[in-house]
């Protein structure tokens, strides 16, 4: 007789010991992993932190450099001269080393100032933050002079010198500086440093303006002049067009009938343009008035695809409603008593426009039609 039990064998089934310690591994792994990351969190943090701490003592540092007071040495004044390289520490929970070095800009009267800021982040990796500028060595004085409206005398440039001055200009030690309109030529223009008068006009080697000395300069004509200069930049991709400009006076029987210059250049991008220079002398009372146009050579003025436009660059600079000052740019100058520079042009192709702001001069001695007046000055 065979027997059933009441209840059949069922198989059983569990966690291995095998498999609970590889389940236990695999979460220790995640943990440490975890734990890493947030180690890493928190050192990045930290570091961000102490990034931002080195960039304002940087930042701190130049600022007081530029926070003197006078120019030369002097006792109980920070001074620009005293302006020098320097190595200090600073502890704002992590110790910073603040190194300055501090170099004369021949070019300029200047200083560059490369301040770097280096430091031990947590994990022992060196770290550093670096900042440069230049700090001009001009009067702080002359700083409010930002804030006045572009009339009465200039205030001395950047070079100790008056801005009516070309930058280009190299001076000559005896309180004056020379100046070539056209580099390989012999014309050279001697500026007084203090006024920026044209003083005298001479003949000098065909060499660069910055090895001239006063040794150089021969048949000198010292008749006083005034400075009238700008640039003329070429649009539509064009190589510079060859040009002359030509300087009609009126008003009255001149001494001297002007002497002008031009020289194509390129800038550092690449644009071609060509600068240049006018030399005018003055009636007696010390004033002069007339109208200055581009003379094309080898190409037309017109409005037509084979021609080109010329874009009289100008400004309403005393909101009168006109273009009535000599400075603004106007379609002719009246009563000129001081030198004037940035006076620009634009030549593009005859069907394209001129840009807001500067004026239309299509045969280059008619009349000139404004764009807009009132829009502020769109230099070329």
């Amino acid at each position: 007789m065979q027997t059933t039990l009441p209840h059949a064998t069922r198989h059983q089934r569990g966690i291995s010991l095998l498999e609970a310690l590889l389940a236990f591994a695999v979460l220790s792994l995640g943990m440490l992993a975890v734990g890493k990351l947030q180690s890493q969190l928190r050192l990045h943090a930290d570091i961000a932190r102490q990034q931002t701490q080195a960039v304002r003592l940087a930042q701190d540092d130049l600022e007081r450099l530029r926070a003197y007071s006078v120019v030369a040495a002097a006792s109980g004044l920070r001074a620009y001269a005293d302006i020098d390289t320097a190595t200090v520490n600073a502890d704002e929970g992590t110790r910073f080393v603040v190194s300055r070095r501090i170099d004369d800009v021949t070019a300029l009267r200047a200083k560059s100032a490369l301040v770097n800021v280096a430091w031990t982040d947590a994990s022992g990796a060196a770290q550093q933050a670096t900042l440069n500028t230049v700090i001009a060595g001009s009067e702080p004085a002359h700083s409010g002079a930002l804030a006045l409206p572009p009339s009465g005398t200039p205030v001395v440039g950047p070079l100790a010198r008056s801005v009516r001055v070309p930058v280009a200009a190299k001076d000559l030690g005896d309180g004056s500086s020379v100046f070539k309109p056209v580099a390989a030529g012999t014309l050279a223009l001697v500026f007084d440093n203090a006024s920026g008068a044209l003083i005298a006009r001479c003949t000098a080697p065909a060499s660069a303006t910055t090895t001239l000395s006063l040794a150089d300069l021969s048949d000198c004509d010292t008749t006083r002049g005034l400075l009238l200069s700008g640039q003329v930049r070429f649009g539509g991709g064009e190589p510079a067009l060859a040009l002359d400009v030509s300087l009609a006076l009126s008003g009255g029987s001149y001494a001297k009938a002007p002497v002008c210059a031009s020289e194509a250049k390129a800038t550092r991008s690449g644009e071609p343009y060509a600068s240049y220079h006018c030399i005018v002398y003055p009636l007696a009372g010390g004033a002069w008035s007339g109208r200055l146009d581009l003379v094309p050579s080898g190409w037309r003025i017109g409005t037509d695809a084979a021609a080109w436009r010329v874009c009289r660059y100008s400004a309403d600079l005393d909101g009168s409603g006109a273009i009535d000052r000599n400075a603004e740019h106007p379609a002719s100058y009246s009563g000129v008593t001081a030198a004037l520079t940035q006076q620009n042009f634009r030549v593009l192709k005859g069907t394209q426009t001129c840009p807001l702001g500067s004026a239309v001069s299509v045969t280059g001695s008619g009349a000139d039609v404004y764009a807009d007046e009132s829009t502020a000055l769109h230099q070329p």
